[in-house]
């Protein structure tokens, strides 16, 4: 990690769309401090980053309304994707050094699914979740956000 950061200008996810598109993600919830989108591919239907809207390069920069709201907003996100991915527990995890944008990453998690605990974080040779899984743990987590029926 280089010891600067880039500003809002030069980073990708304060370019919403742009970030959406590289990630092929699509948008399930924001408000004027949070924004929750769900990534369409990869082993794991219903992996999902939360990140500030605000250019944030890491958590301790977190101040105000979105320290304020952090828990709350984790919290609920990370309930809406385990019960759109009917999973056991959502994993909450924070890196950091490929995008110098604060973001949670947060993964439903079943057992005997891609995921597990410790290094690797997933099964190596796991198999690509199709596209028709992504998108339906994603509609029902947007319901679930906008406070609708699961």
């Amino acid at each position: 990690m280089t010891s600067e950061s880039p500003t809002s200008d030069e980073c990708l996810l304060c370019r919403p769309e742009l970030a959406d598109a590289h990630f092929s993600r699509t948008r399930l919830w924001e408000d004027e401090h949070w924004r929750l989108s769900a990534v369409l591919q990869g082993p794991i239907a219903g992996f999902a980053h939360l990140e500030p809207r605000r250019h944030i390069p890491f958590i301790t920069d977190l101040d105000g309304a979105e320290a304020a709201s952090l828990g709350v907003v984790l919290a609920q996100a990370a309930k809406a994707l385990r019960t759109a991915a009917r999973a056991e527990k959502t994993y909450i995890y924070v890196f950091g050094d490929h995008v110098p944008h604060l973001h949670f990453n947060l993964a439903p998690h079943r057992e005997g699914d891609a995921l597990r605990g410790g290094p690797g974080l997933l099964e190596p040779n796991a198999v690509e979740v199709g596209l028709s899984a992504h998108r339906a743990v994603a509609d029902a987590a947007r319901r679930a956000m906008a406070g609708g029926a699961e």
